[in-house]
């Protein structure tokens, strides 16, 4: 089971295939997804309630403290067949400066 910690070293590591992404819904804001390599050029994604509840805490803590950004373009979610918006990691001594 992937812990807190480890979700978050993930999502720090961009371009790594272990790497995990967090996306919203394009046309439901509440619906988060976590995102994976899947192999072969493709991806992997599960909301986040398939997660241990400390995940979701942690996902929602790092959106209210301004750690996950939302960017505004668009990409589409082929394994859900779905348009979302990824959360952009920030490191919490960006934030202040």
């Amino acid at each position: 089971m992937l812990t807190v910690k480890q979700f978050k070293e993930r999502i720090t590591r961009t371009n790594h295939s272990d790497s995990l992404y967090i996306v919203v819904d394009a046309n439901n804001e509440n619906q988060l997804y976590i995102v994976g390599n899947g192999g072969m050029g493709s991806t992997i994604s599960a909301p986040i309630e398939r997660f241990s509840p400390e995940i979701k805490e942690c996902i929602i803590s790092m959106i209210h403290s301004g750690q996950l950004t939302k960017d505004e373009k668009r990409d589409f979610l082929f394994d859900r067949n779905i348009w979302v918006h990824s959360l952009s990691y920030t490191q919490p001594d960006e934030i202040d400066a």
